[in-house]
């Protein structure tokens, strides 16, 4: 198992996208993997299987963010952890399969 952090810059087409429902597919996404992962922004470091963190870090992006800006990190560790964010990765393309 890795001790080091990978990340993934994630940059969201509309921050207000970040609701309840893609929180929930997050949080499915993530408990998949065996990795440590979290979603990090503005010195908020939130974990990825969490549905609480998530709609807190989800609120966060929609209300304490600057209006223009989108991004945020996971970051990931664990034997899998690359594999999480690949997934996350396409989630994140696939606006979360609502569309």
């Amino acid at each position: 198992m890795s001790d080091n952090w990978v990340e993934l810059r994630v940059n969201l087409k509309n921050k207000h996208g970040l609701h309840m429902r893609p929180a929930q597919k997050i949080v499915e996404t993530a408990t998949r993997y065996k990795a440590d992962i979290r979603a990090v922004k503005d010195g908020l470091d939130m974990s990825a299987k969490s549905i609480l963190d998530m709609i807190e870090f989800a609120s966060h992006m929609v209300n304490a963010a600057a209006e223009d800006d989108n991004e945020f990190v996971f970051k990931a560790k664990g034997e899998d952890a690359d594999a999480a964010l690949a997934d996350l990765n396409k989630l994140i393309d696939d606006k979360f399969g609502m569309e």
